[in-house]
């Protein structure tokens, strides 16, 4: 199997990530109904911040937190999340671009959830 080590591996991530996300019962309803993600304007977005997050590019200008921190999502919406994103790294890709990536969605996860108030910081427990 491959590793992720091109925009275009990045892109396949992200791309076959989000198809997932979109048939997922617990996260599409988020992401569909209540954020009223436009697709084709969040993709390229996601594709430069995992760029940056995988292969060490420039060209994410943003901040995730925020947007974030106004959903309604409990502790199980990012355990979700990070299930299918790992999921989808084992299926597709394999190295260290692969581990980089698993390594980034989990750290994302957990200081998301920590900041959002559903994991308590000093219990030290990883999604």
């Amino acid at each position: 199997m491959p590793d992720i080590t091109t925009e275009a591996d990045v892109r396949v991530l992200v791309d076959t990530f989000y198809n997932k996300v979109r048939e997922d019962t617990l996260l599409d309803p988020i992401f569909s109904d209540v954020a009223k993600v436009d697709w084709e304007h969040h993709l390229p977005k996601m594709y430069a911040f995992w760029n940056g997050m995988i292969l060490g590019k420039a060209g994410y200008n943003g901040r995730p937190f925020p947007l974030h921190a106004v959903l309604p999502v409990g502790k199980e919406y990012f355990e979700r999340w990070l299930e299918l994103f790992k999921e989808t790294v084992k299926e597709n890709f394999e190295g260290e671009g692969a581990d980089r990536a698993n390594n980034a969605a989990a750290s994302i996860a957990h200081t998301f959830a920590t900041r959002m108030g559903l994991i308590d910081p000093m219990a030290s427990q990883m999604l």
